[in-house]
């Protein structure tokens, strides 16, 4: 919404345009004008980039929701310009019409990169060993409050937007109390919580549920501490918040801009995934890995241990069949690989 409001900013003030008044014909120019040509990240066989049909379709779905949230609801209708712009015939078909464009032009639709749970560990026995051989501070805090990002990811099926917006006050105790002074509660918790403690995670509106809270996600502290989120959290809780108190709202937040502390603000999605990028490829572990590969990660790590694809639906809240089909499929990111094999080929002849 953000970027969008921006360009609305730009245009002629005359036009009097803003988020509260902009038109579905005005979306459909900032995404033909703008928002194409600033996200062209995907490599097609004649070598030319372009946005790829799931990030047009995921920036559409993230306006929708912003509109919804400042009132703009309901089908959208010309004649009196009200309604949610986005829920359009002309959208509609306009994110149909790319995608039928993009095949056409030679793009192969592929999945995100799974990781495996023996990645996963490997990754964060990485990062561990960072951190003890760096000052003790804000770099270390950095590197394990990255380290909790992986294993909540790896935990809860949440996605990298929806994981960075977690907040203290989301978290509530196994018989569904919530926890009523976050960090200084918490911290009481980490000298007390053995092996089997439970608390549950539910966060307030996610892609999945919006506007309200999801069901919940149980945490579990494990024997393996080093692997576990809860014992992590409890750890980090207590070197970032020595007297109790709360400094930030989110768990995960951002550095403020002079780099000095952390800001109250949540962690973008591509925030997370940069910094997963980073440390993938400091361990020489990256392959082509994002976000989402955690939810396919864990989605065929349960499917081959045996677990039955409804309850698997169940634990990742994935009601339709056919999109956890999508998911268990353990060849569908090889179109996504292929892209990557072709960018670093040209990057390395360009070079």
């Amino acid at each position: 919404m953000q970027e969008l409001d921006s360009w609305l900013g730009l245009l002629p003030a005359a036009m009097e345009k803003n988020l509260a008044t902009c038109t579905a014909a005005d979306l459909l120019v900032y995404m033909e004008s703008h928002w194409l040509p600033n996200h062209a990240g995907t490599l097609l066989p004649d070598g030319s980039m372009i946005a790829s049909p799931s990030g047009v379709s995921g920036c559409l779905s993230h306006l929708s929701t912003g509109f919804m949230l400042i009132g703009r609801v309901g089908d959208w209708y010309h004649s009196t310009s009200t309604g949610n712009p986005v829920v359009s015939t002309d959208l509609t078909q306009y994110r149909k019409g790319y995608k039928m464009q993009a095949w056409r032009s030679g793009y192969l639709e592929g999945s995100a990169v799974p990781l495996s749970s023996k990645k996963v560990f490997q990754l964060v026995d990485h990062l561990e060993h960072s951190m003890q051989s760096c000052p003790a501070g804000q770099q270390q805090l950095l590197i394990e409050r990255d380290i909790m990002l992986i294993l909540l990811m790896w935990e809860t099926p949440l996605r990298g937007n929806d994981i960075g917006k977690v907040s203290f006050t989301d978290f509530f105790l196994h018989d569904g109390q919530p926890i009523q002074t976050p960090t200084g509660q918490l911290q009481g918790l980490s000298s007390t919580a053995a092996t089997g403690f439970q608390l549950n995670l539910r966060p307030n509106g996610t892609k999945t549920v919006k506007c309200q809270r999801s069901g919940p996600f149980t945490l579990t502290v494990t024997e393996d501490r080093q692997h576990c989120f809860l014992a992590r959290l409890f750890s980090f809780i207590q070197h970032r918040f020595p007297a109790g108190q709360m400094a930030s709202t989110y768990l995960f937040s951002p550095l403020t801009a002079n780099r000095r502390s952390f800001a109250d603000a949540p962690m973008r999605a591509t925030s997370i995934g940069h910094r997963l990028n980073k440390h993938l490829e400091s361990a020489k572990m990256y392959a082509g890995e994002s976000n989402h590969g955690f939810r396919r990660g864990q989605i065929q790590d349960l499917v081959a241990v045996g677990v039955s694809k409804p309850q698997i639906g169940e634990v990742v809240q994935i009601k339709t069949a056919s999109v956890l089909e999508k998911y268990a499929d353990v060849s569908r990111h090889i179109p996504r690989l292929q892209r990557l094999g072709k960018r670093k080929s040209c990057n390395d002849q360009s070079s």
